[in-house]
């Protein structure tokens, strides 16, 4: 890691945010940055504040349908199905720059950045400010307790499972966490219309079926599986990347991450298992990564169709279009990884059918 500079990357995290994470990150990390984050952090705070006053009342008087939550582990395939679920106008899914900028996005969306690409710390996509987005940003970044703190301190990968489970915060935390998912559903949908679901995708939610149900009632989820050695290669690049970018203190020791990896890939699959689960039928889908990479357009029909979203085909020639244009990159070789995740992950290869040799 690059030694961090006033320069460094970093999220736009208001001051509550930054001084929640500082109490249980108490590491130097250097002066200038630490005076960036607490000066930035005021003026997202006050940002916040002015956006609040403006739009609390209409957000309030909103009524929500019933969100789409698609959920899985990490690089299993989630951002690819948001791009093509986003892409219906029935849906409402929060953007790149809603995310990245929750604390005045309302106040300057008729004033986006320029629409320049830019290439995603994973390396696998480009992205636009209106690109879908994973509302977990927004939550880190107005100071709901998130398992993101990780990508700046990456010690915090070991109570990743706590750090995603509100059910486990404190009282306070756990309101906190309330409002700001609802906010920013809500900002969402009112930035986008009011008569559109919310389309939601974050990996961190797959711990939370419980809690979404009972703020969501009537949600509906979309389950994504890979084939778990892409999968398990995949996250260590992630959390490396991201490190390499975003982190304040030192990363992980290789053999440390690759447990972290494989344990956080356990506890995950238990918990969204446990929480699909209690669900009817009715309201969970399942979609394995390659079927849709293979066949898109039957696999989005086929989500529609066990989800009752409505017909499918209105939708297809945006799908055909996408997936020409942004056709996913080979999955590299994981040979290496194969032993090590056959061992650990058995389950995740019989439960899906995939193959261990």
């Amino acid at each position: 890691m690059s030694s961090p500079v006033w320069s460094r990357a970093a999220f736009n995290l208001n001051l509550s945010a930054w001084r929640n994470i500082r109490s249980r990150h108490p590491e130097p990390i250097g002066r200038g940055l630490e005076l960036r984050f607490d000066l930035a952090g005021s003026l997202f705070s006050a940002l916040g504040m002015l956006q609040e006053r403006f739009y609390r009342r209409v957000l309030d008087q909103l009524d929500l349908r019933p969100p789409l939550f698609l959920v899985g582990h990490w690089r299993s395939g989630t951002t690819l199905l948001h791009e093509l679920l986003a892409m219906d106008d029935q849906f409402a899914a929060p953007t790149t720059y809603a995310c990245f900028n929750p604390h005045q996005f309302l106040l300057t969306r008729h004033r986006l950045p320029a629409a320049t690409p830019i290439v995603r710390p994973a390396g696998d996509m480009t992205i636009l400010p209106s690109s879908p987005q994973e509302e977990e940003f927004a939550l880190f970044c107005m100071g709901a307790t998130s398992p993101y703190e990780a990508f700046m301190f990456p010690s915090a990968l070991g109570q990743l499972e706590a750090l995603c489970d509100p059910d486990g915060f404190e009282h306070a935390q756990q309101l906190r966490w309330n409002s700001a998912i609802t906010w920013i559903l809500k900002a969402t949908v009112f930035a986008r219309g009011a008569s559109r679901r919310p389309l939601v995708k974050s990996p961190a939610n797959s711990f939370r079926i419980p809690r979404l149900n009972t703020l969501f009632p009537d949600a509906m989820f979309i389950r994504v599986v890979r084939e778990p050695c892409a999968v398990f290669a995949s996250s260590l690049r992630l959390w490396q990347s991201m490190w390499d970018r975003y982190a304040v203190t030192a990363p992980l020791k290789q053999e440390d991450l690759i447990e972290r990896v494989l344990e956080t890939r356990l506890a995950l699959e238990r918990r969204l298992h446990n929480g699909l689960r209690t669900l009817p039928p009715q309201r969970v889908a399942t979609i394995r990564y390659e079927d849709l990479v293979a066949d898109p357009c039957r696999a989005i029909e086929l989500v529609y169709r066990q989800l009752a979203l409505g017909e499918a085909s209105p939708r297809l020639p945006k799908v055909r279009t996408y997936m020409m244009r942004n056709r996913p990159p080979a999955t590299p070789s994981t040979e290496q990884w194969r032993s090590l995740v056959q061992a650990r992950w058995p389950e995740m290869f019989d439960e899906f059918s995939y193959a261990r040799n």
